[in-house]
This record gives structure tokens, C-alpha cells and sequence, in this order.
């Protein structure tokens, strides 16, 4: 991926990413921009066939939390959060893989923080104040004692 100077680029690109790539999303993202090969910005609208279900974090509970995105292998349903908020914002995401794996229908989690949010967006310090990171993630997991898969992934400069 390109280094984008706003947090609302770098989501478009994770979107059109995973989207192209037939997983389901949570919310329409209609409208959102594309950058094309020739310079030019298109709009576009996102697939048709959207399975937005599988991005239900419970089926059970009467709450009606989400993913971001979600893809059903034969190997079971992974989820995808993509969270470039705050640190309190990844700690509901992480509950939300628990109550997944707990109703047995997660097979993995994958949670997508900046590495270096203030070196990545160093032109606007002020706004990385607090937001989820690589680091504060991976020592939190052990802490907190989830007993379901997850992958953390760190995107960097």
C-alpha cells in the first residue's frame, strides 16, 4: 500500500483491498474513492453481494456489534478489524473475537493497528493522541487472557 497522509485514505485502501478479494464488510462504503493506474479517481461502489451476516460478532447475544470485514474458509469464519482509533476501540474489537470463538463460529481473529502511528502521520501528532498501536496490543493480549486465535498485525512507514 502507498503511504496516504489521512487515516480516511489508508481505511479506502484496506477497503478496496479485502473487497476485491470477496470479503464482506460491515457498513455501504458507497461512493468511496479509488485511485487509478492513470492518476485519475474514480468512485465506485462496492460489491453486490455483500455477506455483511458473517461480520456478526454474535448470533446469540442481543448485540448488535460487528467486524469490519469477514471471510468464510472451509477451515472456518476469520474476522477482521482494521482499528486506527483509540486503544479502548481495540479492546471492544478483541471482546467481540472472543464472543465469536465462545458462540463457536470464529475461527481466527485479525486485528490491523498502526505500528508507529506518530511517525506515520508525524504531520498530525495531535490526532494519533491515544489511538491503538502495535506495541500496546501485544502486550495487552497475554494480559487480558484470551483463549481465541488472533493475529496482530502492525502495518508500518
Amino acid at each position: 500500500m502507498p503511504k496516504r497522509n489521512f487515516q480516511a485514505e489508508v481505511n479506502g485502501d484496506l477497503f478496496w483491498s479485502l473487497t476485491q478479494n470477496k470479503w464482506a464488510y460491515d457498513s455501504m462504503h458507497q461512493g468511496l474513492l479509488k485511485d487509478e493506474p492513470n492518476g485519475s479517481i474514480d468512485r465506485v461502489i462496492p460489491q453486490k453481494d455483500n455477506k455483511r451476516y458473517l461480520c456478526s460478532t454474535s448470533t446469540t447475544l442481543d448485540a448488535s456489534w460487528h467486524s469490519d470485514f469477514a471471510r468464510s474458509y472451509s477451515s472456518g469464519l476469520v474476522q477482521l478489524e482494521v482499528q486506527f482509533g483509540k486503544v479502548e476501540s481495540m479492546f471492544k474489537d478483541f471482546c467481540g473475537f472472543r464472543i465469536a470463538y465462545f458462540e463457536r463460529r470464529l475461527a481466527l481473529g485479525i486485528e490491523i493497528v498502526m505500528s508507529e502511528p506518530g511517525k506515520y502521520f508525524a504531520h498530525r501528532k495531535g490526532a494519533v493522541s491515544g489511538m491503538a498501536y502495535f506495541d500496546i496490543a501485544k502486550r495487552t493480549l497475554p494480559a487480558i487472557g484470551l483463549d481465541c486465535p488472533i493475529w496482530l498485525i502492525g502495518l508500518k512507514e
